[in-house]
């Protein structure tokens, strides 16, 4: 009688913890994975292993417990723009510098971030909090200034 309960709540207990992220080297599959999953991709352009530019490390990036919970709530893209596939890819973000980061939001419509690597562990937490949602938010409307005679005076 106990034994199904007992079973159920190891069951549960396995399953709540994070997942761990997929990591895809194929953008296609990432996306498909992505839309799948309701979810953000990182999309992570490195250079060829021959390249003079630093690799982005997604090992490195895993290495802190936070860090692989906020990858759990992204698609991870990791595309080596030296191989053909990747240079398409690279194409088709237009990206000036490697590496580069971009998310896209879970709907797969649009670019939500887009900038060269960042450097420090901070810069990468600051990231993927900020866009683990995968919504656009616009930038605030600019205060409109409608032009103002100036007053007379006449002392």
């Amino acid at each position: 009688m106990h034994t199904p309960l007992a079973v159920l709540c190891v069951a549960a207990a396995l399953s709540s913890g994070t997942r761990e992220s997929t990591v895809y080297t194929d953008y296609r599959e990432a996306w498909r994975a992505a839309q799948a999953r309701n979810l953000p991709i990182l999309v992570i352009l490195n250079p060829g292993e021959e390249a003079d530019e630093e690799l982005v490390d997604l090992e490195l990036l895993q290495r802190s417990q936070q860090r692989r919970e906020l990858l759990s709530q992204y698609v991870v893209a990791v595309i080596d723009t030296s191989t053909p596939e990747g240079a398409k890819t690279h194409q088709r973000f237009a990206s000036p510098q490697l590496p580069r980061v971009t998310v896209i939001d879970k709907l797969q419509k649009l670019q939500i971030y887009r900038a060269a690597a960042p450097r420090t562990a901070e810069d990468w937490n600051m990231v993927l909090v900020k866009y683990k949602a995968g919504l656009y938010i616009p930038p605030p409307p600019r205060a409109v200034v409608a032009y103002v005679a100036p007053a007379n005076c006449f002392t």
